[in-house]
């Protein structure tokens, strides 16, 4: 009798999913599979389209296996893999509005992709609306509109780590037949369960925490149903493909999220409570702690935390103090992106429209 399928624990699957050596000659990885062209036996082949594969810009077994293992691990039906978690932002919004349409956005949005909405999306026709995104149900449902296509989630928001009512949010979309989106590159698969909260569309920047090792670039998009299709055939109309070698790099990653989320987790706890105790220190943004406003929020939706992390100042303190005390830190690199297996810092002053929660 063949083996029933078993529901493995999410660690195990960043592991096994796509895990199919017997498949490639008993090689433990999949190969990399550097095409453009796939070539077939037969005219009668290429005529009609025979064949797993027709095009290297539309999908080899590379592709396929990250894009299969992301799927698995979220739940979803289909993952597009795009070139950064940016073009991933890009993809799940456009995909899914046309002239004439609104966005609501979290005014805590991450910042380019906030660009991308300001600029891109009005000369598309569609009006970006930015909300409070420490709006709950109520308010939510205030602002969605009879033009509104889409409401999109980042929680916690980029910089500020505002943490959003999810269950409200998503309630008050479906109640007025609008589509939820979400940024979870903060949370990822394993702490944010994003099927089972009612999310529509899923963004992820791979090149953080799955690829984890700062040498890749590429974002996946995860839907159900009609929605993966309509997404599906937008990243092919625009050309939207990833090179062989970021796929690789993004499956071999995933293998040890689960052991590198954990740490650097971790990490980030204990030097965050350290650093909340210095008298430098006036504010901790840092949702998995008690001191953080939406704590409670972060409990009821999360199971574990990032190594991402933010912290204000004493307004006191000089520039030139600051630069001296980073400049002078020994463990810490000075750059933008997270998620890798170096530890960063940098400044930011957010703009917002409406207060972080200090």
């Amino acid at each position: 009798m063949p083996k029933k399928p078993t529901k493995h624990a999410k660690a195990t699957q960043t592991v096994h999913a796509s895990h199919a050596p017997l498949k490639h000659h008993g090689m433990a990885n999949i190969p990399v599979y550097h095409t453009s062209t796939v070539m077939k036996a037969t005219m009668a082949d290429y005529r009609e389209g025979r064949g797993a594969y027709d095009y290297g810009r539309v999908g080899t077994p590379t592709s396929e296996a990250v894009e299969a293992a992301v799927a698995e691990l979220y739940g979803y039906d289909d993952c597009v893999a795009t070139p950064s978690g940016l073009s991933a932002i890009g993809l799940a919004i456009a995909a899914m509005v046309a002239t004439g349409d609104e966005v609501l956005l979290p005014d805590s949005m991450y910042g380019s992709g906030r660009r991308f909405c300001e600029n891109v999306l009005p000369a598309m026709g569609v009006k970006p609306v930015f909300y409070d995104p420490l709006l709950d149900e109520a308010g939510m449902r205030q602002r969605i509109t009879g033009a509104t296509r889409l409401v999109y989630i980042e929680s916690p928001g980029s910089l500020g780590f505002e943490m959003q009512d999810i269950p409200g949010i998503v309630a008050a979309g479906r109640g007025a037949g609008v589509a939820t989106a979400c940024d979870n590159t903060w949370g990822t698969a394993l702490h944010f369960d994003a099927k089972a909260a009612g999310i529509d569309i899923v963004v992820e920047a791979g090149t953080k925490y799955i690829a984890g090792h700062s040498d890749a670039s590429i974002g996946f998009v995860l839907a159900d149903g009609e929605v993966a299709k309509r997404i599906r055939g937008y990243a092919r109309w625009w050309g939207l493909c990833v090179a062989a070698d970021e796929h690789y790099l993004a499956l071999r990653g995933m293998r040890t999220l689960a052991v590198r989320l954990k740490q650097s987790a971790a990490g980030a706890v204990r030097l965050a409570e350290w650093l909340e105790g210095q008298p430098e220190v006036v504010a901790m943004f840092h949702p998995a702690l008690p001191s953080h406003p939406q704590h409670a929020a972060w409990q009821r939706d999360f199971t574990g935390s990032a190594g991402l992390f933010a912290f204000v100042l004493d307004s006191k303190l000089s520039q030139k103090a600051v630069d001296a005390c980073v400049d002078g830190l020994a463990l810490f690199g000075i750059g933008a992106s997270w998620g890798g297996h170096e530890s960063l810092i940098s400044q930011r002053k957010p703009k917002r429209a409406f207060a972080t929660p200090v």
